[in-house]
């Protein structure tokens, strides 16, 4: 389908353009059973370029194993075995390994996603990280993030890609 087209459904659909801060969690509460974690967990996010650690205002985590089992494609639960079956082969006493690691491990084994909102003004998603493998909840939180109205024109790449995601999950 066309991006006029797709841009002339979208419009006709009511759908916001973005999804306020409480929106999201709201959205993110019911849909995906998220729980609120500390920052500290998060804390080698400090490190990443292209997060702004000082930006962020929400962490959550989603551990709820049947949730867990609707968000994976055959290819994340195919990735997710891989590696247990690599940490199968290499075991590691619960005293040679930190929490980090552990952290890690459980999230490289699909029994955990962690999601990080941040916010420039407060109010809405400026940027999001997303920590395991799950294409459902990287589209859901594209959706959230949406675009400000005034970037919804079509040869904008970010309004389109939002166009292009609405689609293809069936909303527009």
């Amino acid at each position: 389908m066309q991006r006029k087209e797709l841009d002339k459904l979208f419009k006709k659909s009511k759908l916001p353009f973005r999804y306020s801060l409480e929106e999201a969690d709201t959205i993110l509460r019911d849909k995906y059973n998220v729980i609120e974690i500390d920052n500290e967990v998060i804390d080698d996010l400090k490190k990443d370029p292209l997060v702004n650690f000082d930006n962020i205002v929400r962490c959550y985590g989603i551990n709820d194993s049947k949730v867990l089992s609707t968000l994976f494609n055959e290819d994340e639960r195919s990735m997710h075995a891989e590696c247990r079956q690599y940490y199968a082969k290499e075991p590691i006493s619960n005293s040679e390994i930190t929490e980090s690691e552990l952290l890690w491990r459980d999230i490289q084994e699909g029994g955990l996603l962690q999601i990080v909102l941040e916010s420039a003004d407060g109010k809405y998603i400026s940027s999001f990280t997303l920590q395991g493998l799950s294409e459902k909840v990287l589209h859901e939180l594209v959706i959230l993030k949406g675009v400000p109205p005034e970037k919804g024109y079509i040869g904008n790449p970010s309004y389109e890609f939002y166009l292009d995601v609405l689609h293809n999950n069936d909303l527009i």
